[in-house]
């Protein structure tokens, strides 16, 4: 947190998610000066009620090695970050420290939208439905074992989401699956390919929750936008396949401008150093 009204919205969120892990719930704070806790807690916003039992760490220096340090810690489980704080540039789709501690950091990340503050008028309640967009690469679902692991400590179900694009074109990983062919009639194809993909991809993950497949067709970040806006999830998993380069990333970006719920975040092992 910088002390900024909008990386305060991401509090609601991380206290509702320690509570469902059980887990304990600390705020990081970046600065080159010294205060007291006092005038810090006064800063953070985390001066009464419940919040003044937060645990504050402190760091010195420059934000993104210190968030990125405290995250590669043992114990943690997850990141909660807004996608900027004190400003946001204008064209671009998250902050320069969120963006840059996206890009290092080996934890799986939360990400809260600071304007979506204004279309949920209630607190967060508890993360109960996962939406997991899934390309049909095993590298992907491989990917997603984090998710579903921590989908299972929340005691949440996973929805997974194929979206059918005509762009999706060029040589595919090795183990793809692609959509059924009949992609708008269902009765055809679609029970045996969910049942495939579940066995197929899902598997490799060692899932033990409830997984119902759907499919869509069109641009794939739009439509993932748009199901999860639909189906009201309360978190959307993206596998982050890329450093964020220019050109690269245009699902996660286009789902960034278009979703309200928090974003999870977690990385493909063959994109990690």
């Amino acid at each position: 947190m910088d002390g900024s009204e909008a990386a305060a919205t991401a509090l609601p969120v991380a206290r509702s998610v320690a509570a469902q892990l059980s887990a304990e719930m600390g705020v990081l704070h970046a600065t080159y000066m010294t205060a007291n806790v006092g005038e810090l807690r006064h800063r953070l916003g985390l001066e009464s009620g419940e919040l003044q039992d937060v645990p504050i760490i402190t760091c010195e220096g420059e934000p993104v090695p210190c968030i990125v340090d405290h995250t590669r810690e043992p114990g943690v489980l997850l990141v909660v970050l807004t996608t900027h704080g004190m400003a946001i540039e204008p064209g671009r789709h998250l902050g320069r420290v969120a963006e840059a501690v996206v890009k290092r950091s080996t934890r799986p990340i939360l990400l809260v939208r600071p304007e979506a503050a204004a279309v949920h008028r209630v607190g967060p309640g508890p993360i109960k439905r996962l939406l997991l967009p899934l390309d049909g690469s095993p590298a992907t679902a491989a990917a997603l074992e984090p998710a579903f692991a921590l989908a299972a400590r929340l005691g949440a179900s996973a929805d997974v989401l194929y979206v059918a694009s005509p762009k999706q074109a060029g040589e595919r990983e090795r183990g793809s699956m692609s959509a059924p062919r009949y992609v708008d009639q269902p009765q055809h194809e679609w029970p045996q390919w969910a049942s495939e993909l579940v066995d197929r991809l899902c598997a490799s993950c060692g899932a033990e929750i409830p997984v119902r497949v759907y499919l869509r067709q069109g641009d794939i970040g739009s439509e993932i936008a748009l199901f999860a806006a639909e189906q009201r999830y309360d978190a959307v998993v993206l596998v982050l396949r890329s450093r964020l380069e220019p050109g690269r990333a245009r699902v996660l970006r286009a789902v960034l401008d278009n979703t309200s719920c928090p974003i999870l975040l977690v990385g493909a092992p063959l994109a990690r150093p």
